[in-house]
């Protein structure tokens, strides 16, 4: 197995009688800090499950391994970590999407090793950190109890956390490696809502400098045009509504397009197309909540420019002379809208790489790299075979053609 390389966070030596559970965490933020959170919440946790005496929760950042198909890598990862440094237990928490027959995996774990991974996406957004220390301790009760509860029996049903509920689902899969699998319920959507979550679309403004600068130079202009006080007064509601739903569009497909941020997914396999359809739409999600959270900043600057900088005597010749709030705010939402659209054309000063940093998480960056050199590779090996063969082919023909006389 390839080496790799962990930082210890806070490690200190066990006291005989501790069961120290050792946490192997991604390095970034989300993990990191579900992380740091079981490091506080699971000593007072585990006791409740279990009469093992104290508990010690030691935090290892470590770039874990993309996992193959069967899920088995991070749990080597896990083990080897655990031998390393004495663990008791040892859990992998991942931001990295895991699914098995179109079903997002939440947890595995191996009894035989005491090791468990942990997948954040499948968790949804909502209660991150509670449903996380809820589910390990559920694992860590499952692997130190030292046997696994059958399917629909009574110790299966006592075994359950309160939290797993309707949202998760636990089950015994039938795969060497693998004791208990857990799977969430309305997991497409909840796998969806985490990768979505993982990105951190709030981000996305502040990564992409070129857009802000461009759409707030715009919107010095269109603010001071008399023509956009016009339109704007005189549009209806759904026309305005209209205008914006259209910039953000215009700004999120020209993003996508200009940055090569859509995967195809015709060609693929059944089970990496799915995924890339997954990749797609949280693509998509994350540019519009990012964008929309943009919008609405760049239209309270507006809005507060507008009130201080539009004068009584010049508006009221457009807005008439009983104008109000409402009048600016038409006229501030018109002028966001045609900024956002101009801001566009800054993002096209933005690097690739830049775009891609703001736009998402560590893991999905790794997952197109990945990607990419995969199919650079194949483009540069059926290059290699093409040539050969169009060399084989000219020294056959050459070869029939004998010499001339």
């Amino acid at each position: 197995m390839t080496p790799h390389k962990s930082e210890p966070i806070g490690t200190t030596q066990s006291p005989t009688g501790e069961v120290v559970v050792g946490v192997v965490a991604d390095p970034v933020a989300t993990a990191l800090t579900v992380a740091k959170h079981l490091e506080r919440e699971l000593p007072g946790l585990l006791p409740e499950q279990l009469s093992d005496g104290h508990w010690r929760v030691e935090v290892h950042r470590e770039r874990l391994p993309p996992s193959d198909e069967k899920r088995l890598e991070m749990m080597d990862l896990a083990a080897e970590r655990k031998r390393e440094h004495g663990w008791d237990l040892a859990v992998c928490v991942t931001d990295l999407p895991l699914m098995i027959d179109r079903r997002p995996v939440v947890a595995d774990a191996d009894h035989s090793r005491n090791v468990a991974v942990v997948s954040l996406p499948a968790f949804g957004a909502m209660r991150l950190r509670r449903r996380v220390s809820e589910v390990v301790t559920q694992l860590i009760g499952d692997m130190r109890g030292g046997t696994i509860p059958k399917d629909g029996s009574q110790a299966h049903r006592r075994s359950r956390v309160p939290a797993l509920g309707g949202a998760f689902e636990r089950t015994t899969p039938d795969q060497d490696g693998v004791d208990v699998r857990i799977f969430a319920d309305r997991g497409r959507l909840r796998l969806l809502v985490g990768m979505v979550r993982d990105n951190r679309p709030w981000r996305l403004v502040s990564g992409l400098r070129g857009a802000l600068v461009g759409a707030f130079a715009f919107s010095a202009f269109y603010l001071l045009n008399a023509t956009l006080w016009e339109l704007a007064l005189t549009m209806a509601a759904w026309q305005l509504v209209a205008v914006v739903v259209a910039s953000i569009t215009v700004m999120i497909t020209w993003l996508i397009v200009y940055h090569r941020l859509w995967e195809r997914a015709k060609d693929l396999p059944p089970q990496e197309r799915d995924r890339t359809v997954l990749f797609n739409a949280s693509t998509v999600l994350t540019l519009a909540i990012g964008l929309t959270c943009g919008y609405a900043g760049l239209f309270v600057l507006n809005l507060t420019a507008a009130l201080i900088v539009f004068t009584p005597e010049v508006f009221s010749q457009y807005a008439g002379d009983e104008y109000g709030l409402g009048e600016y705010l038409l006229v501030t939402q018109f002028a966001t809208a045609a900024a956002t659209i101009a801001g566009a054309i800054g993002s096209g000063f933005e690097s690739e790489e830049s775009v891609h940093e703001a736009a998402y998480s560590y893991r999905e960056r790794a997952r197109r790299e990945a990607r990419r050199r995969s199919r650079s590779a194949e483009n540069n090996d059926s290059a290699v075979h093409d040539a050969a063969q169009n060399d084989d082919t000219s020294r056959a023909e050459d070869s029939d053609a004998g010499p001339d006389h």
